[in-house]
């Protein structure tokens, strides 16, 4: 069972959005994950998921205040720390071109396993927040926001998917949020949003 944490609506952003890190490398040869140098580096992102980053960073940063999504420009950016049980790199990685663009500082100060912490520290600061966060833990943190419609938050997020964002988007005076799922639809290939 999911502790849900209580909300405070003055303190409390409106938006929140959740995304995973860009494409990764195969487990089995080909792509092969590098780093921001172009050297071979097996806790970073492929050339694909780079490319992702570089577009998530335009597109946040093209971000309309009425987008119907819920997509937000994010004025604070949070992502996964590596530690020695999961070193990847890739949540750092796909944030940090998408804070350089937007001017703002990426924080990677709380690891995956910490999503109450993480999520006590969403909740008491206002400015629209983007979260970078490992995808199998995704459900718990997500899971665990005061949410309108939860039973439609997935329990997992789906492992085949980097073109997601989940959002949570509420009125400043609500006290719950409200959950949509949108497609990224930035990259050939992306599934496209529907109609």
């Amino acid at each position: 069972m999911v502790h849900v944490t209580p909300l405070d609506p003055a303190r409390a952003p409106t938006v929140v959005m959740f995304i995973r890190h860009g494409e990764k490398p195969s487990d089995h040869g080909n792509p092969r994950g590098i780093n921001h140098h172009g050297e071979h580096d097996d806790h970073s992102l492929s050339v694909r998921g780079w490319m992702r980053a570089g577009a998530l960073a335009a597109w946040l940063a093209q971000a309309p205040a009425d987008a119907p999504t819920g997509i937000r420009r994010p004025e604070r950016i949070l992502a996964t720390k590596p530690s020695a049980e999961a070193k990847s790199r890739r949540e750092i990685d796909t944030a940090e071109p998408i804070g350089r663009r937007l001017r703002v500082l990426v924080d990677s100060e709380v690891a995956r396993g910490d999503e109450e912490l993480i999520r006590e520290s969403i909740l008491c600061d206002a400015r629209p927040t983007l979260v970078v966060w490992h995808h199998g833990a995704m459900g718990h943190l997500v899971r665990g926001f005061p949410i309108a419609n939860a039973t439609e938050v997935p329990h997992h997020w789906p492992d085949e998917r980097f073109d997601l964002v989940w959002v949570l988007s509420r009125a400043a005076a609500e006290p719950e949020y409200s959950f949509a799922s949108v497609d990224q639809a930035l990259l050939d290939g992306d599934i496209l949003p529907s109609d």
